[in-house]
């Protein structure tokens, strides 16, 4: 049999987060995503000892020996509980886990998503990612991507840090107040992972041949509020074959997507996910507009991080090559209220005018999924 890295058979070991609990008649091996629920009690006491057994790099000739020789079990039985732990991603390679690594507790969490951390993590160092907007929820963003070992990080923002940003721009200070938010943001990451190059620019966004003058990324992650720049970037994006991740906050709404990854998804045209004026009543449309001119979000810390976390976790997900984005296809919102989720189709429309004629792309980076 072939283990995840490749080899025959490799020794493998019980990963750190497997934790085993009884509640009832259930015995519970791990927790979270990988829990399976285990009702025979005829079966719990060799499972516990087989996950035992693996606290020491074990092969799978080796574990099976062990079910058979020492547990008593038969054949059928044993390979069954051995695929219990195997399915549930509960074993991971000898050396999968280096506590001394920076990246060590990420690793586990890749392992746990049922791919090989080390494929994750190089792929984040060859990562590429541009950030327009370094405000309450780019703070976090781009703090998050960082610390995880994106390799570049390009930060786009004219704004200047005010007073009334303290209360959610958490990389910002009093100190800071006046200074440009992309420098001071810059500044703030080469101090917590040397390792990222960072890259602040210090300018607005505002048409076409301003996102033509930006680096070109794997990821451009919008969290700039400016009128029509989901649109625009959209277009810019599609156009040039960028995948691209919305995150925002409607009120006290967190919201995050549809994650765009050009000739793959939709993207932001293919499906209304927006309000706007009617366009058959200019009068009422005039009426509204007048309304909205005058709207002022409210933000607040706790929704910024909430949007913040998960659009950083997509962005990582889709970077590293690891489970699932939940945004792909879709945009995602969490109404704080009532901790509601709520789904928005983003599914691909081939009549769509922005991303009909466009076809996949091969990836600049590889790496298994």
């Amino acid at each position: 049999m072939n283990s995840s890295d490749g080899t025959i058979d490799a020794p493998r070991v019980l990963a750190p987060y497997v934790r085993i609990g009884v509640q009832g008649e259930t015995l519970y091996l791990g927790f979270g995503s990988l829990q399976q629920a285990v009702n025979d009690r005829t079966l719990w006491r060799p499972l516990v000892r087989l996950a035992a057994h693996f606290r020491e790099p074990r092969t799978r000739a080796e574990a099976l020996a062990f079910l058979r020789d020492a547990c008593l079990v038969r054949e059928p039985v044993a390979q069954a509980l051995l695929l219990t732990l195997e399915s549930g991603n509960c074993l991971v390679r000898a050396h999968a886990y280096d506590p001394a690594d920076r990246y060590s507790r990420h690793a586990l969490f890749y392992e746990l998503s049922g791919t090989e951390a080390g494929r994750v993590q190089r792929r984040l160092t060859e990562s590429r990612v541009l950030l327009l907007g370094c405000g309450g929820i780019g703070n976090l963003v781009a703090a998050t991507l960082a610390t995880a070992g994106v390799g570049e990080l390009t930060l786009v923002d004219a704004d200047h840090v005010e007073l009334s940003n303290l209360t959610r721009q958490f990389l910002f200070t009093e100190a800071d107040v006046g200074l440009p938010k992309a420098e001071v943001l810059a500044r703030e990451l080469r101090r917590r992972d040397s390792g990222c190059l960072v890259r602040p620019i210090v300018r607005s966004v505002h048409d076409t041949e301003d996102l033509r003058a930006l680096p070109e990324a794997d990821l451009v992650l919008v969290s700039a509020d400016s009128p029509g720049i989901t649109g625009l970037v959209n277009a810019h994006c599609v156009a040039s074959g960028q995948a691209w991740l919305n995150a925002c906050y409607v009120n006290d709404i967190a919201v995050w997507g549809p994650l765009v990854v050009p000739g793959e998804t939709g993207c932001w045209d293919c499906r209304p996910l927006t309000a706007h004026p009617p366009v058959d009543d200019p009068e009422l449309a005039e009426l509204i507009s007048g309304v909205n001119r005058h709207y002022q979000a409210p933000s607040n810390g706790p929704v910024n991080m909430l949007a913040s976390s998960l659009a950083a976790l997509d962005a990582l997900r889709h970077l590293g090559g690891f489970g699932v984005p939940a945004s792909r296809n879709r945009r995602m919102g969490v109404w704080t209220h009532d901790l509601a989720l709520d789904r928005q189709s983003a599914e691909r429309d081939p009549a769509c005018t922005t991303c009909s004629d466009v076809r996949p792309s091969t990836p600049r980076l590889q790496g298994a999924r």
